[in-house]
């Protein structure tokens, strides 16, 4: 069959073919490449397990305080991802909120395309969600009202959660309940933190490199407050409590490796 004797058939040919090369929207762009990021959770130098809800069993961890623990839970907001450039400048990440969520593997990972060619040193992050987006919105993907991790207009979203079991709590059933939240006035837990990298990240054209981060939940109950589970075994509104954990807590993550 010739082509040219059926305009339309050629015509609609273009047109799927032009539609099949938009739908890739990871695709890096000319002189950029893409980064993929990876979280690993632990407690102290041991991978973080989640114990089974309910069981009183899984005292697997001891704070700096010496109490023992188990986890059931572990939820935190990471936003506003800047590449810090060698010689000055950066990259931000758009629409940049994750909520990395021990219990779904597929929440520890994610992917930046369109990184400018370079070389990158650090990387800045936000823990928590800005107040702006808290107050304006779109509330939709990780940011759903519906994950969770929100209490009211006024007092916004849980930045982070830590829940799970203590032979040192004074709950009755055992219990450690750890919500920050609070993004604005005196007692805001948001907190900034710049990473530097173990070696420089180099973007190449249409490369991929990798960025490896480890949180530790051993730094939430260490640092500039030490929390003993015998007197704060519950933090689960905005204020002073939770102020002082996320002064700790700004001190959980790390990189641990870079791949070019």
């Amino acid at each position: 069959m010739h082509l040219m004797k059926y305009p339309l058939l050629l015509s609609l040919g273009l047109v799927l073919l032009g539609s099949c090369s938009k739908n890739n929207d990871d695709a890096p762009a000319a002189g950029k490449g893409s980064v993929a990021v990876k979280f690993e959770n632990y407690v102290g130098s041991t991978p973080l397990d989640l114990y089974n809800l309910g069981s009183l069993d899984g005292y697997s961890y001891v704070n700096a305080n010496g109490d023992s623990f188990g986890v059931k839970l572990y939820k935190y907001y990471i936003s506003n991802i800047r590449l810090v450039k060698s010689g000055g400048g950066e990259y931000a990440e758009t629409e940049s909120y994750h909520l990395i969520d021990q219990a779904k593997p597929e929440s520890r990972s994610f992917s930046m395309g369109n990184v400018p060619e370079g070389s990158y040193t650090a990387v800045k992050i936000l823990l928590g969600v800005d107040s702006a987006r808290t107050a304006n919105g779109p509330y939709t993907g990780d940011l759903d009202l519906l994950n969770d991790m929100f209490w009211t207009w006024s007092s916004g979203y849980i930045m982070a959660k830590v829940e799970g079991k203590s032979p040192k709590s004074t709950m009755s059933d055992k219990s450690l309940v750890f919500h920050l939240g609070g993004y604005t006035g005196a007692y805001s837990v948001l907190r900034e933190v710049t990473l530097p990298l173990t070696q420089t990240l180099e973007i190449k054209n249409n490369g991929t490199s990798t960025i490896t981060l480890k949180s530790d939940i051993l730094k939430w109950f260490e640092g500039d407050y030490l929390i003993d589970f015998s007197t704060t075994s519950e933090v689960m509104n905005p204020g002073k409590q939770a102020y002082n954990i996320s002064l700790n807590y700004s001190k959980m993550l790390s990189v641990t490796k870079v791949e070019n």
